[in-house]
């Protein structure tokens, strides 16, 4: 890890800003100690706040799961389990000696398999993290400031589906497709904070707060005694980190916020979205500017967030409005001005 470090706060609660949404609990008197820790992980950074004793072994295993999590489902990591069967036309590895050396981490992948099953079922496939293949072209076509070029479009398209990946009968995963390539950048961040909040409720860590790239998870109070408050952020350009849209209140629950407006691109004057409609093939710019998603679990959160993306307002609402273990907070523009949508 490039940065880790672990601190105590008395008197005054700092902000922390993160992407889309911010932690708001300044200038307020500390009734418990808080303990912080912070670090890097999955290309991103991650913070943690828990109220009372402090354990100084905390931080080395929230790095061990960091490293776990990373060596499973990393895209950049050269050698990582996701890696290797991205590279590999069937199994997770060609020589089977790999086999133990991956078995720790396997574990991760296959609860990232099922649970994308499951969501990719549920969002009518608007979240599916097997189009890899559409999305390296869209980050192609980015870097050059210019459109998707069709022929690659289509040629991902027949090398995607999440019913092309299946498990054997021993728990390991294996394509239908040899070509098929997974992502799962729009869940592992949830999934990671999953991880971490588990650890810290196994140790008896009942007030906390936990942080990857701005997906969070939730639990019992903040350091005031009250409800974490989180602020969702004005989605236009040029607002402010304290520019506050809405804040919510929190208790025992993950969010996780997806928006729109801030990582596009122009081709010809027309402004191209960094939603990718894995349907099409194509980015999408939906109506929706901002969505934030409620649930127990950060990594179902964070999945959602990205399918309401890509579905536009109409078509979230009727997807939230029918799981009930699902709340979101919707803004989007009507008649030139942002409204706000609480949808449970």
């Amino acid at each position: 890890l490039k940065m880790n470090y672990k601190n105590r706060i008395k008197g005054s609660v700092i902000c922390l800003f993160f992407m889309g949404v911010v932690l708001v609990s300044c200038q307020h008197e500390v009734k418990v100690e808080q303990h912080k820790l912070a670090g890097d992980a999955l290309g991103t950074t991650f913070h943690i706040t828990y109220l009372g004793k402090e354990q100084d072994s905390f931080l080395s295993k929230v790095d061990s799961i960091v490293f776990a999590v990373n060596h499973s489902l990393s895209t950049y990591q050269q050698n990582s389990l996701l890696s290797s069967f991205n590279a590999n036309s069937e199994k997770m590895w060609e020589d089977p000696n790999e086999a133990k050396y991956l078995e720790s981490d396997r574990k991760h992948f296959v609860k990232m398999i099922q649970l994308s099953k499951d969501i990719a079922l549920k969002t009518a496939n608007a979240f599916d993290p097997s189009a890899k293949l559409l999305f390296d072209e869209y980050m192609r076509a980015k870097k050059v400031m210019e459109y998707m070029q069709q022929d690659a479009v289509d040629y991902g398209l027949s090398h995607m589906g999440m019913q092309k990946v299946q498990l054997d009968v021993n728990g390991i995963p294996y394509k239908l497709d040899s070509l098929v390539q997974m992502n799962f950048n729009a869940i592992a961040k949830g999934y990671l904070v999953d991880l971490i909040a588990e650890y810290l409720d196994y140790y008896g860590v009942t007030n906390y707060m936990v942080e990857v790239g701005g997906e969070m998870r939730l639990s019992g109070k903040n350091g005031e005694g009250k409800a974490w408050k989180i602020g969702i952020n004005v989605p236009e350009i040029g607002a402010r980190p304290t520019d506050f849209f809405k804040v919510l209140e929190i208790e025992n629950s993950a969010l996780a916020t997806s928006g729109n407006y801030q990582n596009f691109y122009i081709v010809d004057g027309k402004t191209v979205g960094h939603t990718l409609d894995p349907r099409t093939g194509k980015p999408v710019l939906s109506d929706l500017k901002s969505v934030s998603i409620l649930h127990k679990n950060c990594a179902v959160a964070d999945a959602y967030a990205t399918a309401c993306m890509v579905l536009g307002l109409a078509e979230s609402r009727e997807l939230i409005s029918r799981d009930s273990t699902v709340s979101a907070y919707f803004i989007y523009e009507m008649w030139g001005e942002l409204k706000g949508e609480f949808i449970e």
